[in-house]
């Protein structure tokens, strides 16, 4: 019996050329986890049987969509119907969604208030953390996501078209340029560039480029000059933030906005960010109505 799972695992194997090792590691934990409950291959259960086993197993609604997920592609691999499995997969999706609301709102009552997140910038740049401050203040600004910090701070517009994939910090002689190449929403909103000046930027900038060696690139986020991946530029923002997320640094951002009904300041964020209003009206549960804000 157990021979006969591991060839269904090496099945999928088989075919999976071009999935990625994430997607890889994840299937083969749930097709585990599914398996050693049910004792034979999931291509030879039952739709309801494999509905049961997930329902056993798992409690959080993303793990049973995962677990489920797993099950169709395997009942996919051997063209079997999928009917059931899928109705589940959209009333798991429906379950989700109200799990990740209850939760959202849960931890907006824990966050700090916008004046505590500020607080917290001035005091890296007290504690001259020149790197850490820099990094939050481009966050609070410009309501970024973690991948746009990830910059590397030239001091021409020139240097920036070299790689039109990258994101850069210009430190000019009289302001700054924030230029944004690579962001998640970059196919619908094109490159996004501010202009900005700031005293304190200034100074948080020059005291970070006189940290690292001369006649090095200059990454915001690195590791001994070498730029950091993605899942190393969560923690390191976690680190600086105090466990905050970007997602809930934008909580906080726009629970200040609603609080004083500053819709002029939400298109803003909507902007700068890259993300359509009604869009944070929805994920943020705003109390505006898209129409208040035209």
């Amino acid at each position: 019996m157990g021979e006969n799972i591991k060839k269904e695992w090496e099945k999928y194997i088989g075919v999976s050329a071009f999935k990625s090792d994430y997607t890889i590691s994840s299937y083969k934990n749930s097709h585990r986890r599914i398996t050693d409950y049910l004792g034979v291959e999931i291509n030879k259960s039952s739709q309801k049987d494999v509905v049961s086993c997930i329902n056993e197993i798992a409690t959080n609604p993303n793990t049973k969509g995962c677990l489920l997920n797993c099950a169709i592609v395997f009942f996919n691999l051997y063209e079997k119907p999928t009917n059931t499995l899928i109705k589940n997969k959209c009333y798991i999706i429906e379950e989700t969604n109200k799990h990740r609301e209850r939760k959202a709102k849960e931890k907006i009552l824990t966050l700090p208030s916008k004046d505590e997140l500020n607080n917290r910038l001035k005091g890296l740049f007290v504690s001259q953390k020149w790197n850490d401050y820099i990094i939050l203040w481009l966050m609070i600004n410009y309501n970024t996501r973690n991948a746009d910090v990830n910059v590397e701070i030239v001091n021409s517009i020139h240097a920036t078209k070299k790689d039109k994939k990258q994101n850069y910090l210009v430190k000019r002689k009289e302001d700054f340029v924030y230029i944004r190449n690579a962001y998640k929403t970059k196919k619908t909103y094109g490159q996004k560039k501010h202009y900005f000046k700031s005293i304190h930027m200034d100074r948080a900038v020059r005291y970070f480029i006189n940290e690292l060696p001369p006649d090095m690139p200059v990454y915001l986020l690195h590791s001994n000059g070498v730029p950091l991946n993605d899942l190393s530029i969560t923690n390191k923002i976690k680190s600086i933030t105090g466990g905050l997320s970007e997602s809930d640094i934008n909580k906080i951002q726009v629970s200040a906005i609603e609080e004083i009904a500053d819709y002029k300041m939400l298109k803003m964020m909507s902007d700068r960010r890259g993300t359509d209003i009604s869009t944070l009206i929805e994920h943020y549960n705003i109390k505006f109505q898209a129409k208040d804000l035209i």
